[in-house]
């Protein structure tokens, strides 16, 4: 295509210009040279490469961590009349060889890749004999053993430099400390990079630590002061539903969202969200990088987040749009120590490490010595009550392995459901006659599975469910009726991990050949949660200044608004009087919590929990042992 940057940018994308560094980032690709990207969140990463994509001849390969995110994309670039195309989930041999012919002789302008299928030897030859114009890195963070989300199989990426030695290189990504920037330009053997840094600086946000008793009282009066779209963030699946499930009993439209949902439940709930039929998405960090929705006006850490990086990413979906927002965390006593114990307390040593990869070859009954075919569904509860595991440490040990490259690991949910008829073909006819609401889905499973009164027949439950225009919840019900009936026998099974083995099995020199990764990922860890509750207990200086230091930002100014710079904001003598005033009002009636001031007086809370801490200095007020404050 021969055509400028800026014309490709208005053609297919209608915005009149470029922003920030996207036009020295896309110059200096089509110059030839390598550049390393540090873009904010919404800040126009993907256009720093499809538009130089666009502009030379060949292909633009893109590496991206996550299937939804290169699905998203490549659909996106298909709606404005792009040809793109990914290798992306579960490809046969046949299905692979015809994604990489369209590739080679199909006139295509970008191919999207998960690093895993750098270590494939069909895709690395096929790659070899591909006109690449532009090698893009997305997410480049993850091929840091520094980075918070690192990933071993980032680092096959420097492989494309050796497959394409005269092709520039960009990586990209919107949360690197300045030492993750260093490993990215090295592990990537990049040649004397240009860096750009546009400011991760969102001055639309405010982000804020709010120190509470009580954490559903805090989150209901956020959610009332701050109207519109907002992510609530939580540990565990569990504390998704409990949570969503008090909002919803608030009067607030709230649902849940996790890693054990299925693809369609998990695609309903984004399209509610996304088009504000729902208002509150209540969520763990599997809400996560891909997550586009540009009016979200409030996001809460209901609990402390891992690291730093999380936390930044995930309060930066507040406020796309450019309008104020706020990024609030609610902090409990005994929240940091809490939030070590969940975070540190289950990581496994390399003994642990080893014991959890003999008993999940031993689960699967893999031979020593031999590299299993995969992939391997199946319920991780059943794993651990198999051999009488813990569960946290387990599932960090599964972890760790995937993240060294010794398995893959996937969180998915699946069922499988077998039938089979059982009655006599007269029986069914006279049932379908007594009970014609069942007759449809009766009729479908005899039209669609001929052996289904011979033998145990496996159901598309997705397919059926479609073809007779219900749920598959609801298919599901009418399956139960008729075994509860006796016309049929009913087995399901559930799951809600996949595993493929990536090396041989050789237990102890597989795993003891990287217990120097081992011990120094733990070690990362561990400094990245020390790193989050430093940022929990430094009250003095601004919380925007903290996070723009961590990522590099040395020169970063105080916003006035967070809860460290309103708490230095002294009060006038007259707003102060007035506070007080309202505030011994209220305590005239009887004693009352801060709470119930807050309550009764509609007071700013800042100012008013500034008085209470004076009014008891002076000793004008005693606080009682149900922290009820009173005149003394």
């Amino acid at each position: 295509m021969d055509k400028a940057p800026n014309e490709i940018l208005r053609q297919y994308w209608g915005y009149p210009g470029f922003r920030g560094s996207q036009a020295e980032i896309i110059a200096s690709v089509m110059e030839g040279r390598d550049v390393i990207a540090l873009l904010p969140t919404g800040g126009g990463k993907s256009l720093c490469y499809q538009v130089p994509g666009l502009a030379m001849p060949g292909l633009c390969l893109v590496v991206s961590p996550l299937l939804a995110l290169m699905e998203d994309q490549v659909a996106d670039l298909k709606a404005r009349g792009i040809r793109a195309m990914s290798l992306s989930g579960k490809l046969r041999q046949e299905d692979l060889i015809r994604k990489l012919d369209n590739a080679e002789f199909g006139n295509f302008d970008f191919l999207y890749l998960s690093p895993e299928r750098l270590g494939q030897d069909l895709v690395l030859e096929r790659l070899k004999t591909l006109e690449i114009n532009l090698i893009a890195i997305d997410e480049a963070h993850c091929i840091s053993q520094w980075g918070f989300d690192f990933r071993p199989a980032y680092r096959k990426c420097a492989i494309l430099r050796d497959l394409h030695p005269g092709v520039p290189m960009m990586a990209l990504t919107a949360t690197a400390t300045p030492e993750v920037l260093t490993d990215v330009e090295k592990s990537l053997a990049m040649q004397a990079p240009r860096t750009f840094r546009d400011s991760v600086h969102r001055p639309n946000i405010v982000y804020s630590l709010q120190p509470t008793e009580d954490k559903n009282y805090r989150l209901r009066k956020l959610l009332g002061e701050h109207p519109g779209s907002a992510i609530v963030y939580v540990q565990t699946r569990r504390a998704t539903v409990a949570l969503a499930s008090y909002l919803n009993g608030q009067g607030i439209k709230a649902d849940a969202f996790h890693g054990g949902l299925d693809g369609d439940r998990k695609s309903k709930l984004l399209r509610d969200w996304q088009g504000g039929s729902l208002r509150v998405m209540v969520a763990t960090n599997a809400f996560g990088m891909g997550i586009d929705k540009a009016d979200v006006r409030l996001v809460v850490h209901y609990e402390v987040p891992e690291t730093l990086e999380h936390y930044f990413q995930e309060a930066g979906r507040a406020g796309r749009d450019g309008n104020p927002a706020r990024a609030e965390l609610l902090l409990a006593p005994g929240d940091i120590a809490r939030s070590r114990e969940h975070y540190l307390g289950s990581l496994p040593e390399v003994r642990d490490v080893l014991s959890t990869y003999r008993k999940i070859n031993a689960f699967f009954k893999l031979p020593y010595g031999e590299l299993a075919e995969g992939p391997f569904s199946f319920r991780f509860s059943d794993f651990c009550e198999t051999y009488h595991l813990p569960v946290p440490e387990t599932f960090n040990a599964l972890e760790l392995l995937d993240r060294q490259g010794v398995l893959s690991l996937s969180q998915q949910f699946w069922q499988a459901t077998r039938v089979q008829f059982i009655c006599g073909k007269d029986t069914l006819w006279n049932y379908m006659d007594t009970y014609p609401g069942l007759q449809p889905a009766i009729q479908v499973l005899l039209r669609t599975y001929g052996g289904v009164f011979d033998f145990p027949t496996p159901l598309d439950l997705r397919s059926l469910a479609a073809r007779l225009s219900v749920t598959e919840t609801t298919l599901l019900e009418y399956l139960k009726q008729l075994e509860k009936d006796g016309l049929l026998e009913l087995e399901t099974a559930q799951g809600d991990l996949e595993i493929r083995f990536l090396v041989p099995r050789e237990d102890e020199r597989t795993i003891y050949a990287l217990s120097g990764a081992i011990e120094q990922r733990l070690k990362v860890k561990r400094e990245k949660v020390g790193q989050m509750a430093s940022y929990l207990t430094n009250d003095r200086v601004c919380r925007q200044v903290q996070l723009l230091r961590y990522f590099g930002e040395i020169s970063a100014q105080p916003c006035g608004s967070c809860d460290v710079c309103q708490a230095k904001k002294p009060l006038d003598a007259k707003a102060l009087r007035e506070v007080e005033e309202a505030l011994l009002s209220a305590l005239r009636q009887g004693p009352k919590t801060s709470r119930e001031l807050l309550q009764t007086t509609g007071q700013p809370e800042s100012a008013a929990l500034n008085c209470l801490q004076r009014l008891l200095h002076k000793g004008t007020l005693v606080l009682g042992a149900e922290n009820q404050y009173s005149l003394s």
